[in-house]
């Protein structure tokens, strides 16, 4: 994992629960799913989250109702994850780090994480 984890990001990823961790995991464990950058106001197009957004099990608007809801959460999150959100979108963390760095909260919380096989 670049750096180490007394990184703001790392410290703003130990904010989030066990079932949020799990709910980011999972989505990066099956590889069908691209978090998006930069897709946090006006998200284009299909499903377009980050990870905090998925973590925190928002889905994408698909009303205009729903896309000023989730402008507010996403303005939200933003200021409260601002660390982890700016090294995800300026790509100074990846997937795999963001792995780690759930394996190692969740190892610290000590739950284990088995692998299928």
């Amino acid at each position: 994992m670049p750096g180490r984890t007394d990184e703001p990001w790392f410290a703003d990823m130990t904010k989030l629960s066990n079932d949020e961790l799990m709910r980011m995991f999972n989505m990066i464990a099956d590889g069908r799913y691209e978090f998006a950058k930069n897709a946090w106001y006006i998200p284009i197009g299909g499903d377009q989250r980050c990870p905090i957004m998925v973590a925190k099990g928002y889905r994408s608007p698909d009303t205009l109702a729903k896309m000023a809801e989730f402008q507010y959460t996403a303005k939200e999150l933003e200021e409260e994850f601002r660390d982890f959100i700016d090294a995800w979108d300026f790509g100074h963390i990846t997937i795999k780090d963001i792995e780690r760095a759930i394996l190692k909260i969740l190892e610290d919380r000590n739950i284990e994480i088995t692998e299928k096989s």
